[in-house]
Parts: structure tokens; sequence; C-alpha cells
């Protein structure tokens, strides 16, 4: 019962502010089905007058789930839009960001839209919670993110968004009150292996350190400051601290940035890996793949990724 009210007062809130499209999240499809009912003309006249008068409301019915997707796909409804999601994110705000740049990769949604998300607790399906407006225009650089994802296993998009999520907590507290740079170099481990030297003495040798353990990202917190690179495998495991990358080949980054983004993008050039940096001159997080940065935010004003 909650579900239908909080889609009806979406629907209204979005006619009210004059959003350009309504999104709505369904596992399922039975979230769906109460949306097709309140669309229905002898059931909810007010939401149907509020339709007509804005006929430019694009109505997205995004799902993680390939039978609901293709159901929905077949009806063929005017002016409602069927969005296959790859994954199942894991709180709300990734939820509605994912949604958000599948619509932009196949050009439902533009840039410069205002939607209104309706969303529930996720992988609980039938569960809508949360009225969400959002401005497109805030998760338009999260596209190459998302577009980087979609290149990964569901392992190894697993561990990046875990490294991904320390690293904007590092880039955020930094250590007692100070920035502080690091670098994780994840995945083709043995190649990375090989071309690293360490610095200092193992403090993870003979440990079955996993990212995913709350007690090793606070170790790697407080070794965050030490040089030298974090080598992770493709599942997340912590192999080593303080490495030293041997940078090789012609590396370009961008002016202004150091040593720690050379070896990143020379890792990364001359490996499968994929690297995360955190820098010490503000705190930003990058992340290279083939020798390029392909995502960078500021983790004091991305929250959505913390979350």
């Amino acid at each position: 019962m909650i579900s239908k009210y909080i889609i009806k007062h979406g629907l209204e809130l979005a006619h009210d502010i004059k959003a350009d499209a309504f999104m709505i999240f369904t596992e399922t499809g039975n979230s769906y089905e109460i949306l097709k009912k309140l669309l229905k003309k002898n059931n909810n006249s007010k939401i149907l007058d509020i339709l007509n008068i804005n006929k430019k409301l694009k109505i997205i019915v995004a799902t993680p789930n390939k039978g609901t997707y293709k159901k929905i796909s077949k009806e063929n409804i005017d002016n409602v839009y069927p969005l296959y999601i790859k994954y199942r994110e894991d709180n709300r705000c990734m939820i509605i960001s994912s949604g958000i740049v599948h619509a932009l990769q196949l050009k439902i949604l533009k840039d410069n839209y205002r939607i209104v998300a309706v969303v529930g607790e996720p992988k609980v399906p039938g569960k809508l919670d949360t009225i969400m407006v959002v401005n497109v225009k805030d998760h338009v650089k999260e596209l190459e993110l998302y577009k980087l994802f979609e290149e990964l296993d569901e392992k190894q998009k697993k561990t990046l968004k875990e490294i991904l999520k320390l690293a904007m907590e590092i880039g955020r507290e930094g250590r007692e009150g100070k920035y502080v740079g690091t670098i994780f170099v994840i995945g083709d481990t043995l190649n990375v292996m090989s071309m690293s030297k360490p610095l200092i003495l193992n403090p993870f040798a003979g440990h079955n350190a996993s990212i995913f353990d709350e007690n090793v990202k606070g170790t790697i917190k407080e070794l965050s400051s030490i040089d030298g690179a974090f080598i992770i495998t493709d599942d997340g495991k912590v192999v080593s601290a303080g490495r030293f990358i041997e940078c090789k080949g012609d590396i370009k980054i961008k002016k202004g940035l150091g040593a720690r983004h050379v070896a990143a993008a020379s890792i990364t050039k001359n490996t499968k890996a994929i690297a995360v940096t955190v820098s010490q001159s503000g705190g930003i997080v990058r992340i290279f793949k083939d020798g390029k940065i392909v995502f960078e935010a500021d983790p004091r004003e991305n929250i959505l990724l913390l979350e």
C-alpha cells in the first residue's frame, strides 16, 4: 500500500517541479503494475490530468531483472521507457546513479534534465520508500566510471568499488587533519609485482587480508601515509603495501600531477591492472586504466560513492 502512495506522490512532485522524467525502480515488476493501475483512466483522474498537462514527462522503468525488463518492453506503452540495469547496487543513491547513467547512454535522458526518482530498499522487492529529486548533470562525469564497471566481471567490479569507497574516505578524512597521498593497484598481480619492489617489510605477508574486512581497511588507513603502493588482487586480497612501482615507457599525464600519478599511469599502461590514487595536494581521487585517467572526483563534494 505504501508503494502506491510513494509512486502517486512522486508523479505529483514531478509535475509540481516541472521535472523532465519520472524514474521508478523495480525488481519483480510489482511496482510497475502499481504504476499502470494509477495510469488507468478510471482509476486516478488527478494523475492522468497531470500527465495530460505534462506530456513531455518521460516515465522510465528501470530493473536489474532481465525477465521483468523483457515483460515491460513487450507492452510498448506510450512514453514509458523500459531500462535494463546490469548490476544490482547496494544503496539507494547508487541505484539511482546507475539508472541515470544507463539512461544517459541510451539518450533517454539529457544532461540538463531534472528527474524525480522513486526507489526502495536495495534487494528487497516491492518495498518503495524513497522519493528523490536529482539533477542529471551531477551524474554525467560518472558515465565513464560505469563504462569501466561494465568492462569488469562481478568480482573485479566489487573489489574496485570497495577500493574506491576507501580511497574516497582517505581523501576526505586524511590523517591527523592533513591530506595524505596513496595508490592502490588492482589486478594482474603477478605482473604488477614483477614491475615493483618493496620499500618496507610487507605488513600483509603471511596474512589472509581482504579489502572487505573492516579491520584490514582500518590498517590500510593507518598505513596510507607510507610511500609506495598497495597491491590488491581482483578478488580483493591485499597482497602487499609500500611497493615502489617502476615506470616504463613514455607516460603522458596532465600538468600538476606528481610521481604517484605517473606510477599509476605507467603500471596500468604496461599491465592489465587498474590503479586508484589519492592526491596529497587536495585528496582528489582518480582511477587509471590503460595509462589514462578514466574518472576523478573530489570526495568532499561527491558523497554518493561513500554511501
